[in-house]
């Protein structure tokens, strides 16, 4: 039945639409409803989506307040809202014979996250997403961002480790009549404002990611009414065993807390980035000296928020001694050169771990200058690839002794040894 469809779609747009308007076509499933959310289908009345019912092409959604809401298509392409957003699915032409189809999809406001599917695995250029002041074409990947106010900030996430249908990394190139940017690398992004042309990518800050994802991050759970939201329910109520992801449609959330305080662990495990360390462990390392190195761009920091267009680079050396059980000390230093530059001064002081527990978190502190001190710089081991401790991220802040401004952002540097 799904080919037949399929055929129909792709062969005689015009016979399948003049059926759509007598009874929609069931293009997906709702894997996933938190609070008030309801859709409109062209010629036909409003209705409340639930978990497991399915979606209907051109379909308008829009949530409430406290509404969130994840949509998984027939192709594996899911697409998830927050509160008070507005989503139309405006075309979805698909033959999972061949995979060979068209997405595309308007956001009006609110916030969104989406991973793409089969049919931009296929051919990206199938996939389209709108936005009121401009397009995203998409490159196999994973997407969020937020519409509002006549602008929207847009930001690359990467495939993740949820994406069905196992895809290389891609890319986005955000547009609209005033010009153009492409973004290649995983948490960088643009900001679109309206009657302007895109702005060049840049990285978000810790800060910025967890203020998109935080809409998107937590996991809609069923409830009494409807608990579908735990397995294959989902599937076989839109009747599209396809709709159901990997294993079921639940799995596809799966990753996702529905607690607000889990966010940064999902935001970790869609990059695939480490986990954060426990002292405990680190205490436990028997022996051994290395040096951790990183290096990456800092920002303007407002209201201790630091983002924006990067005010230049930043690069850090922590040397560890785990049998001594002390970080930093010798060569460990930190060096800022752009806009703020810091070369001297710099040098992160000697911190013993040994009685220290929870994770492996710390505040740093630096030797600082007449004009400058580092207030407010703190460290994170994580552990990545399966080696505790094997990567350490600083949170850079920096200021004149004198006020503001103040300039930091996050850096990571792995773990080498002798």
């Amino acid at each position: 039945m799904k080919t037949i469809i399929a055929a129909l779609l792709l062969l005689a747009p015009s016979a399948a639409l003049a059926a759509s308007v007598a009874a929609p076509l069931n293009i997906g499933v709702a894997s996933a409803v938190r609070g008030a959310v309801r859709a409109t289908a062209p010629g036909a009345a409003g209705r409340v989506v639930e978990t497991g019912k399915p979606v209907y092409s051109r379909d308008k959604v829009t949530t409430g307040p406290e509404g969130k809401l994840q949509i998984l298509l027939l192709d594996q392409t899911s697409f998830t809202v927050g509160p008070n957003s507005e989503l139309e699915l405006d075309e979805f032409v698909f033959d999972p014979a061949t995979n060979a189809g068209k997405v595309s999809a308007k956001i009006a406001k609110g916030a969104f996250r989406f991973v793409t599917g089969k049919i931009a695995r296929r051919d990206p250029s199938t996939m389209q997403v709108t936005t009121p002041v401009g397009t995203i074409g998409i490159r196999g990947t994973m997407t969020a961002g937020t519409v509002g106010g006549g602008e929207a900030t847009i930001v690359l996430l990467g495939p993740g480790p949820e994406n069905n249908a196992d895809e290389k990394s891609g890319g986005i190139t955000v547009k609209n009549d005033k010009g153009s940017t492409a973004v290649d690398k995983d948490g960088w992004g643009v900001t679109v404002k309206a009657g302007e042309a895109p702005s060049p990518a840049f990285e978000l800050s810790p800060a910025q990611l967890e203020g998109i994802l935080s809409s998107v991050g937590s996991a809609p759970k069923g409830d009494a009414k409807d608990d579908s939201a735990a397995g294959g329910a989902a599937g076989s109520s839109s009747g599209q065993d396809t709709a159901k992801g990997k294993d079921n449609a639940g799995d596809v959330f799966a990753a996702l807390d529905s607690s607000q305080g889990d966010v940064s662990e999902f935001a970790s495990q869609q990059f695939g980035a480490p986990t954060v360390a426990t002292w405990a462990n680190v205490i436990a390392i028997p022996g051994g000296t290395g040096k951790y190195t990183g290096s990456g761009s800092y920002y303007l920091c407002t209201g201790g928020v630091c983002g924006g267009a990067a005010q230049g680079t930043t690069s850090f050396t922590l040397d560890v001694d785990f049998g001594a059980k002390t970080l930093g000390g010798g060569s460990s230093a930190i060096t800022l050169s752009g806009v703020f530059n810091v070369s001297s001064n710099n040098q992160i002081q000697s911190l013993n771990y040994s009685s220290l527990s929870g994770d492996a978190v710390t505040s740093l502190t630096l030797n600082g200058g007449p004009s400058y001190n580092w207030s407010g710089t703190s460290l994170k081991l994580l552990n990545t690839g399966g080696v505790t401790a094997g990567a350490a991220s600083i949170d850079v802040r920096v200021q004149s002794t004198t006020g503001p401004p103040q300039y930091g952002g996050a850096v990571t540097g792995s773990l080498s040894t002798p």
